[in-house]
């Protein structure tokens, strides 16, 4: 069953009135069903950054729907909106997004308290997010006495610890060395396979796509293609994602250097 839906996504920026009017998506649509572990390519322009905007409510499509958890977002307005993010969606960004005046375990307990989930349970959910994260020991660090990686997994913690419907990454492993992006997708890996989380991951990394179980690639705010893993190996997959690629076009040059 699918937990996030979206059907026919345009939109426009600009006065078509003007002529100036630039189409960053042209009707796409896409399904993601539970405990699916999906990720999203496209040259720059492709309308990448505005799909995952639009997925995440930050920003709204000029036509089309989107369903996530069978309710549409788009819908909501206010505080309803606000605790619709809070419990349905969990953010991981490239940039982490960390708060530096807090802990790893304050972090983390963050969306909790601010949905007044009881202390007790924040306790207890802190513990097992760690735990599955492997930053049990940093937790009463503070965030710029980790590293980099670590910082990561901790945004991760902080997102899933609500247990969202679906789990939403921007270029996640975007400002990490080689070593920690390993470590944070393999993380994401095992949060989808032994947990069942559902995980929608846009990114520019073949190296962080090859973990993924299907990739969608756009171009010109639409479907291009899509690769499914199935019984392919990571680095077997990896070399798929850098073959479709290269058909795809555009500029790709940034990952001339791509980890397998």
């Amino acid at each position: 069953m699918p937990v996030l839906t979206a059907r026919a996504l345009t939109k426009i920026y600009g006065s078509p009135k003007g002529g100036a009017a630039t189409h960053a998506l042209n009707g796409l649509s896409l399904e993601v069903d539970a405990g699916e572990f999906v990720g999203v390519m496209g040259p720059s322009g492709s309308g990448k950054t505005t799909l995952l905007n639009i997925l995440a409510t930050i920003d709204a499509p000029t036509s089309g729907s989107v369903e996530i958890n069978g309710i549409s977002p788009m819908k909501l307005h206010g505080s309803e909106l606000a605790r619709f993010r809070r419990r349905q969606l969990g953010f991981v960004f490239q940039d982490f997004n960390l708060l530096n005046t807090l802990s790893v375990r304050e972090n983390i307990a963050l969306p909790l308290a601010l949905d007044n989930v009881p202390p007790r349970e924040i306790h207890y959910r802190v513990l097992e997010v760690a735990g599955r994260l492997g930053i049990t020991s940093i937790l009463d660090k503070r965030t710029y006495e980790i590293s980099g990686g670590e910082q990561q997994r901790t945004a991760i913690g902080r997102a899933i610890a609500p247990r969202p419907a679906i789990l939403l990454a921007d270029e996640p492993t975007g400002n990490l060395d080689s070593k920690s992006s390993y470590h944070v997708m393999q993380a994401f890996k095992d949060l989808n396979e032994k947990d069942g989380a559902t995980i929608l991951v846009v990114t520019h990394d073949p190296f962080v796509a090859s973990f993924c179980q299907r990739v969608i690639f756009i171009r010109d705010g639409k479907l291009f293609s899509e690769l499914w893993r199935g019984a392919d190996g990571r680095q077997a997959f990896f070399q798929r994602v850098l073959d479709s690629l290269s058909l795809l076009g555009g500029e790709f040059s940034d990952v001339a250097s791509a980890r397998s």
